[in-house]
């Protein structure tokens, strides 16, 4: 029988085409008495005349003279079908006849089971190996490039992405690593050995490399790398996973670019006026050492607004240094400084703009903010987005206008809050703010959140927009300390 009761097999031994009729019911789950009994007990079931006891059974007629038992076929639990033979009436009810009879049907039961088992191996032996065919097809014609090292030895390499790209084969060769950017090359190796050790389980992380086929130095491209501990014919193994993502690199640096310029665009007029104020002083100082030249004034009141005009183009150089420093794309950096630093320029390009639009702008920058690992350009620019974007959901609000950036040490990380007092965001957009391309204004690309997120979430950190607010919106960075910098 199978698990739902359904008659998978039947043997019979001693009957002639009587039989046929009870195969028909066996086969129609339509039980006679004593098998009915039997599947309900695990003792044997015994009748001592079938004639007059069982007179629904086709069968009962060949036992004239003799006695029946039926027995269940258990092993393990598990139900294999049951047993019915007839016996000579005078041993009908002996015990050890009973016992014998239950021993045999035991057997039976275990033979099914090994038979059962048998077929549940074989099968899933057929299915292990169709999995691993599926596996193998997978991974040979894979386009990412993926590789098993033993002992530093590559034991295996996908051919798939040979046929489609070349450059990356070698990207991520230990010990040595080679063929890794040499600013990128000791964080790889270290990444790599404390895999090795046990330190950390798996590896995530993307570098630059030399591609193959070029000369050191000519040409520098961006990989993926995701690298886990495998067993492979039972070595301890690592499994690399690389793909080449230069393209997108390339397209987000120009994204961040883009974005950088658009957030510089909106302070212009700020920084426009900021560099009338001091030119005006210039040709007005300078009108003033004509008049005193004219009339041959005084020496010292001459180098005295001299000093005032070296002050005033000190001021515009200043100016200018700080949007270059700005605008520049440059490598990333990270470095450990002071985020009260980065901001207090990022204040400094926006405060003439925030003053004319009639914003108030408070600045609560705390002196004890410990040095964090950060890419100060970066932060800058995250920043200066969120002020500009703040500044901008409130324009034609009626009120005081109020844009608060307030820095302080949180648990383990240095925490940036920007906190505007406009409309704030409705409730059906604050799950997609981050999203790239969404966005509620017009002439607007809707990448910048999205940029500030990742670059935040590049430095280990995070960026997250505080929805508890009833009023205006808030918008908070967490950077991490250093290891050694962390509370315990």
């Amino acid at each position: 029988m199978d698990e739902e009761g359904s008659v998978r097999m039947i043997a019979r031994e001693g009957f002639d085409s009587h039989f046929d009729s009870m195969r028909k019911l066996l086969e129609e789950k339509k039980f006679i008495r004593c098998i009915r009994k039997t599947l309900k007990s695990k003792k044997v079931f015994s009748v001592a005349d079938p004639v007059t006891e069982c007179p629904d059974c086709m069968l009962s007629k060949n036992y004239s003279g003799r006695g029946s038992m039926a027995v269940r076929l258990t092993h393990e639990g598990k139900n294999y079908g049951f047993l019915v033979l007839s016996i000579p009436q005078a041993l009908n009810q002996d015990e050890t006849e009973k016992g014998i009879v239950k021993e045999i049907s035991d057997d039976i039961a275990l033979g099914l089971y090994r038979i059962d088992l048998e077929e549940k191996r074989k099968t899933a032996e057929r299915e292990k190996e169709e999995s691993n065919k599926r596996f193998q097809t997978l991974i040979d014609n894979a386009l990412n490039c993926i590789s098993i090292f033993q002992n530093d030895k590559k034991v295996y390499m996908n051919p798939g992405l040979r046929k489609i790209h070349r450059l990356i084969t070698r990207a991520f060769e230990p010990p040595g690593f080679d063929n890794v950017y040499i600013e990128d090359r000791e964080r790889i190796k270290k990444n790599y050995k404390d895999l090795l050790s046990g330190e950390i389980q798996h590896i995530d992380t993307d570098f630059r490399y030399h591609p193959e086929g070029f000369e050191k130095h000519s040409q520098i491209r961006w990989a993926l790398v995701s690298a886990r501990k495998i067993d492979y014919l039972g070595i301890e193994s690592i499994l690399t996973n690389i793909m080449d993502i230069t393209d997108s690199k390339e397209v987000e640096n120009f994204m961040r670019i883009q974005d950088k310029m658009t957030s510089l665009g909106r302070v212009t007029a700020g920084i426009a006026h900021e560099i009338r104020n001091p030119l005006s002083g210039i040709y007005i100082y300078l009108k003033a050492v004509k008049n005193i030249y004219n009339n041959m004034g005084d020496i010292n009141t001459v180098l005295s607004i001299i000093d005032k005009i070296e002050l005033a183009a000190n001021k515009i150089e200043s100016i200018i240094k700080r949007v270059m420093d700005f605008s520049k794309p440059g490598k990333p950096r990270f470095i450990m400084t002071n985020i009260n630093e980065n901001i207090d320029e990022v204040s400094k390009l926006t405060a003439v703009t925030l003053r004319k639009n009639g914003i108030n702008f408070i600045k609560d920058l705390d002196p004890a903010l410990p040095e964090c690992w950060n890419e100060p350009h970066l932060i800058e620019q995250v920043v200066l987005n969120l002020i500009t974007n703040a500044a901008e959901a409130m324009k034609g609000v009626e009120g005081e206008k109020t844009i608060e950036l307030k820095t302080y040490r949180g648990n383990d990380c240095i925490a940036i809050s920007i906190k505007d007092s406009g409309p704030g965001i409705p409730i059906s957009s604050q799950s997609k703010i981050f999203d790239p391309f969404y966005t509620t204004k017009t002439n607007s690309s809707g990448i910048g959140l999205s940029i500030c997120h990742r670059i935040i979430t590049d430095h280990g950190g995070s960026l997250r927009f505080n929805a508890g607010l009833k009023k205006g919106a808030q918008f908070i960075i967490e950077l991490p300390l250093q290891k050694h910098e962390r509370r315990p």
